[in-house]
């Protein structure tokens, strides 16, 4: 096991480093001038040329990118091209409120699509399956900013259930953080269910047509231990694949759910900071981001050893 786990923390060394390099040139290589948008509109060419000396980005590019580069080995991620705020600090602040919707979101959705994919797999062919699957078909189908808003409408505006937009930190109390997480979780966890739904009935009900189910069966075993003991702990690789696939589909997510429900987390910071060109933040979210969902996967990895053993061969 050791040796399984160094070797996948080796692997993301040179994911992490082409992250990085995609990053910089991408930004880089954009149309817009950062400069431009702090100097202003009355701005001239040669307040704009000193800013951009300023900001050392008047310098070739690989130089720029190695004095980054070195930054980052040094832990700094340099400095908000705006707030003139460390971007550490900046996204130090902003990483509440995109943690706790992630952390609701998948448990959520986990607890939520794992046994609907259980119960369509073992209903399979009747209105229960094809009710699971449609189901899947529309939270695939709409998008996350028309989910957002229609919550907002039937059960913020209408039912007066929960807050329309904002965030309330567990500090302030569990009532007020829950109530503010529940619509964007609802909404985030739309695309999420559906996705792990559709992939815990497709596994399950493989695992189903197997000999050994069969057997269970045959020996008298509950349909519930068959389903629980056998099916779905033989059929858990390919779930816990697919939960991992949809954290790149969760961080997209983000994004979105935030702005809409004025959400102060790394999402929001995201677009404003790709509005205003602030590039120290935009590479700065995007590597925390990209870090996350590395060190997720490599999670995962570890979890197909306790699912399945031989893979650690």
């Amino acid at each position: 096991m050791g040796a399984f786990v160094v070797k996948r923390l080796l692997a993301t060394i040179p994911v992490m480093a082409m992250v990085a390099l995609v990053v910089f040139l991408i930004l880089r290589l954009s149309p817009g001038d950062p400069a431009a948008i702090l100097a202003g509109d009355a701005a001239t060419p040669e307040n704009i040329a000193k800013i951009r000396a300023t900001l050392g980005l008047d310098r070739p590019i690989l130089v720029q990118f190695v004095d980054w580069v070195w930054q980052l080995l040094n832990g700094d991620l340099g400095t908000s091209l705006l707030s003139l705020q460390p971007v550490a600090l900046t996204i130090g602040q902003r990483v509440g409120p995109t943690v706790s919707l992630a952390v609701t979101t998948i448990v959520f959705s986990v607890i939520v699509a794992v046994p609907l994919g259980v119960i369509a797999a073992w209903k399979h062919g009747t209105w229960i399956d094809r009710g699971v699957m449609g189901l899947s078909v529309v939270g695939f189908s709409v998008p996350v900013f028309v989910l957002g808003y229609g919550w907002i409408y039937g059960l913020a505006m209408q039912l007066r259930l929960f807050p329309v937009q904002g965030y309330s930190s567990l500090a302030d109390g569990f009532g007020p953080f829950i109530q503010h997480l529940v619509l964007p979780t609802l909404t985030l966890s739309v695309i999420f269910i559906a996705l792990i739904a559709r992939m815990t009935r497709a596994s399950v009900l493989e695992i189903l047509t197997e000999d050994y189910i069969r057997t269970a069966h045959a020996k008298g075993v509950s349909e519930q231990r068959v389903l629980i003991h056998h099916a779905l702990r033989n059929a858990a690789v390919p779930i816990v694949s697919v939960i991992g696939i949809g954290i790149a589909l969760l961080i997209g997510g983000v994004v979105v759910t935030e702005s809409v429900f004025n959400l102060p987390g790394l999402g929001r910071l995201t677009v404003d900071a790709v509005l205003a060109r602030d590039y120290p933040i935009i590479q700065g979210v995007i590597l925390v981001f990209s870090a996350a969902y590395v060190l997720i996967n490599l999670m995962i990895d570890i979890a197909y050893t306790v699912f399945d053993p031989r893979i650690r061969y």
